[in-house]
């Protein structure tokens, strides 16, 4: 017998497989890359912190960039869309508050706004889902 199935004409074009398969991966990347540049930024500011005068470049760059990488891979895991917002929150955070304590008070300022503005952004976070909790009504 012969095959009677017949194309319907107004059927989209079919997904490809490849395309969901490949977001975990590139989110992975995404979270690896963020984490490796924010490793490094770390490292750059606690280096001399620390007292140390030379490698800097040397020590604290591929440190700092490997140990954000494995930090940002185990972020990477993460699907939860709350938890999401929660990481873009500190982070944007981070970064802005790590711009305000240069600016202010410069490199120390710098570690101290970073610090400050991953909190600022997680306190942001609470009250957004307090408030997103509170307009749902409970069934």
């Amino acid at each position: 017998m012969r095959d009677t199935q017949q194309p319907v004409a107004d059927a989209g074009p079919s997904t490809s497989p490849i395309a969901p398969a490949l977001a975990p991966v590139l989110m992975m990347v995404f979270w690896m890359l963020l984490g490796g540049a924010a490793g490094i930024k770390i490292m750059q500011g606690i280096w001399p912190f620390l007292g140390f005068d030379g490698g800097g470049v040397a020590i604290a760059i591929p440190v700092g960039g490997v140990s954000g990488a494995l930090a940002g891979a185990l972020l990477g895991l993460i699907r939860n869309p709350r938890w999401l917002v929660l990481l873009m929150a500190v982070f944007a955070g981070s970064s802005a508050g790590a711009v305000a304590g240069k600016v202010s008070w410069g490199a120390i300022g710098e570690i101290g706004g970073q610090v400050a503005g991953g909190v600022v952004g997680g306190l942001a976070w609470a009250a957004w889902l307090f408030l997103e909790r509170r307009k749902v009504p409970t069934l």
